[in-house]
Order: C-alpha cells, then sequence, then structure tokens
C-alpha cells in the first residue's frame, strides 16, 4: 500500500512539474482542465446522479461553464469575489448544523460546478502573470505546509478536536500548527524578494489561503460522509480520488487570488 502510493505521488509530482515548467501554456492549461473535470465527475457521485444521460448532460455544462471562464466572459474580479463569498458560505455550512438546504441534489451540482471551473480556471491564470510559475509554487507550498504542519503538530501535540463530527484526526493545536508552518517557511522569501509592504500583504494572502485551505478539506469530508464514502473514488492508486487531493486547493485559490488582485499582480 506504501510503495503504491509512494509510486502516484511520484508519477502526479513529476506530470504537475512538467506541465508547470512547459513555455507553452497550453500544457498548464489542460492539466488543470483534464483534474477539475475529473473532479466533478467524482463530485456527481456526492450528489447521487448515476443516471448515464444525466451525468453526461452535466459534464457538458460543465465543460461549456469552463469555456465561458477560459474565453475571459466573466469578469476575474467578479469571479473571485464571488467564490469568496460562496466559501465563506460553505464555511457556515461545514461548521454548523445550518444551511442544510445545501445538501439539495442540484443545488449541490450548481455548488461543485462553480468551485471546480471558477477555481481551476484561476490557478490555470496564475500561470499567466510573471513568474507565473513562481507564484503557482507558493500557492502550492501555502496549501501543503498548512497540512504537512497540521499532520505533525497535530499527531503530537494535538488534543483539541476542530470538527469531531466531520474529521475526528483534525485538532485546533494541528491548525495553528500549520499556519505556523507556512509563516516560517514563507516570511523569508517573501521578504527576502519583496518590500516590507507588499511582502506583509503576500504573508497575510498565505494565511488566510491556508486557513481556507483546511475548511476545503473540511467541506469535502463532510460532502462524503453525508453519502457514505471513504474516499472521492478510486482513480489514484493509494491516494483515493482526485477530490480528496484538491479539495484544499479549490478553497485556497480564490483567497490567494484575491490577495494577488489586491497587489495589482492579476488583472
Amino acid at each position: 500500500m506504501l510503495k503504491q502510493r509512494v509510486l502516484t505521488a511520484l508519477v502526479l509530482v513529476a506530470v504537475l512539474l512538467i506541465a508547470l515548467t512547459n513555455g507553452n501554456p497550453i500544457y498548464w492549461q489542460g492539466f488543470v482542465s483534464l483534474v477539475v473535470f475529473l473532479g466533478f465527475y467524482e463530485w456527481l457521485g456526492f450528489c447521487g446522479i448515476e443516471a448515464v444521460g444525466a451525468k453526461t448532460m452535466m459534464m457538458l455544462a460543465f465543460v461549456v461553464l469552463l469555456c465561458i471562464l477560459y474565453l475571459g466572459l466573466a469578469p476575474m474580479n467578479l469571479v473571485i469575489i464571488a467564490l469568496c463569498f460562496l466559501w465563506g458560505l460553505l464555511f457556515t455550512f461545514t461548521l454548523s448544523k445550518n444551511l442544510e438546504v445545501l445538501h439539495r441534489k442540484w443545488i449541490k451540482v450548481l455548488i461543485g460546478a462553480l468551485i471546480l471551473a471558477g477555481s481551476g480556471w484561476l490557478i490555470i491564470e496564475f500561470k499567466n502573470i510573471a513568474n507565473g510559475a513562481w507564484w503557482i509554487l507558493c500557492f502550492l507550498v501555502s496549501v501543503w505546509a498548512a497540512d504537512i504542519g497540521a499532520y505533525f503538530v497535530g499527531k503530537r501535540f494535538g488534543k483539541t478536536k476542530l470538527a469531531p463530527s466531520i474529521s475526528p484526526g483534525k485538532t485546533i493545536e494541528g491548525l495553528f500548527g500549520g499556519l505556523l508552518l507556512v509563516v516560517l517557511v514563507l516570511t523569508p522569501v517573501l521578504f527576502s524578494l519583496f518590500s516590507g509592504y507588499v511582502a506583509a500583504l503576500l504573508l497575510l494572502s498565505v494565511i488566510l489561503t491556508a486557513l481556507a485551505s483546511v475548511i476545503g478539506d473540511l467541506f469535502e469530508s463532510k460532502m462524503k460522509r453525508h453519502v457514505g464514502l471513504k474516499d472521492s473514488s478510486q482513480i489514484l492508486p493509494g491516494h483515493g480520488g482526485i477530490l480528496d487531493r484538491i479539495d484544499s486547493l479549490l478553497s485556497g485559490a480564490p483567497f490567494f487570488s484575491a490577495g494577488l488582485l489586491v497587489l495589482g499582480y492579476l488583472s
């Protein structure tokens, strides 16, 4: 199992790095598009849509939504604001028993389409910024450092459960440990590359991104528990499904984008 998990991770990292470092942006766009497309396919399983015809229509509708975004037919600033607001709503839904209406089938379909297409598009757009690969790595490190720090600190010092009914393994101590690792890793990098004011705002952005990434993870866990699933699928040997790997990225992307937008790097 461990060998399978490691091999899958190595293949995924290799494909990601090839797409990220290639000078032709079509490779990054194609890679991210495939990931969110497969993610939406898994999401339909959360919604209880099993009929082939209905699933096909939903997938086609999702492709149309992606095309609308890729063609620039939706203003980026409005997309970012809408996604941040939506994740604020999902934050309330995830950590409380309010807004249970969001469990309704077609509302869930709409939510999945919006967060996957919207965040996928934003992650693609990061590549089009000057030094885009660097910004993408900064975003990925913000999310992954929060997850790694939370795991190790939570395992060693965790006592207070963050959301026991959703994810019993997550603790408040782990949450702060993850945020601390993000700060320790990115503070020297940001302050060595940018002026103090810009670096401070970017650091705030990555902290908010890390916080949001935790909500994405918990949100997907709540969705899986509601339909009795352990993993979103078995498409990735040893790792479960696509959504299990990108849930944190989906919630973090709008907040990272908001920081870049405010600072003028993203337009």
